[in-house]
């Protein structure tokens, strides 16, 4: 690491040795971590122009600004500073900005209710995908189980079923997931499936 740093200060530019990517570590004291996009930088005198700036901006705890991929890692407290701000101070700078994604995300198991052929599934990935702070989401057409990876800056769980509720005029209605009834029903149904078979020996003896 160390050689690496000398080889790029050898030619021309400034170099620190990071303990550990910023996306790979944990939050800390209710800090995020976001990604920026960050067009019209040039040289290194651009990177560390970004970097000051965004380092005196209240609630920014640690700036780290590429230049090969031209983004930027911001560690800031949300509850000082957003992710817009922290947009603006960049593009006040002189350069094209924009936010890319955050650490930060959540993901919930709901039920789906109200989805009885590939219309209504189409219709409900649809919905999801305009839904604002939905990251990804997979779901299982057998069990009508969805699951959602979302931002908890930009959307909420109670938004999330609300909105699922409400833009599919009623359609569809969001059930968060009990894993110990989920449990329960599976246990019930096992041991429904044994007395059945039980029964049916019975018979043929």
């Amino acid at each position: 690491e160390e050689g690496i740093k000398l080889a790029i200060e050898d030619a021309g530019f400034d170099a620190e040795i990071l303990k550990e990517s910023l996306l790979s570590s944990s939050k800390q004291h209710g800090t995020l971590i976001g990604q920026f996009r960050i067009v019209g930088m040039s040289c290194a005198a651009c990177v560390s122009s970004v970097e000051g700036i965004l380092r005196k901006l209240p609630g920014v705890k640690h700036a780290a600004v590429a230049l090969a991929t031209s983004s930027g890692e911001v560690e800031y407290d949300p509850d000082v500073i957003s992710k817009e701000r922290i947009v603006q101070a960049i593009e006040d700078a002189g350069f094209d900005a924009s936010f890319l994604q955050s650490s930060e995300q959540d993901k919930i198991s709901v039920g789906i209710i109200g989805l009885y052929n590939e219309t209504d599934l189409h219709l409900l990935d649809g919905l999801l995908n305009r839904l604002k702070g939905v990251r990804d989401f997979v779901m299982n057409k057998e069990t009508s189980e969805l699951e959602i990876l979302y931002d908890p800056e930009v959307t909420g769980l109670r938004t999330i079923v609300e909105s699922i509720y409400r833009e599919s005029g009623g359609k569809f209605e969001a059930l968060l997931q009990n894993p110990y009834l989920k449990f329960i029903a599976t246990d019930v149904e096992e041991s429904s499936k044994m007395f059945r078979l039980f029964m049916s020996s019975l018979y043929l003896c």
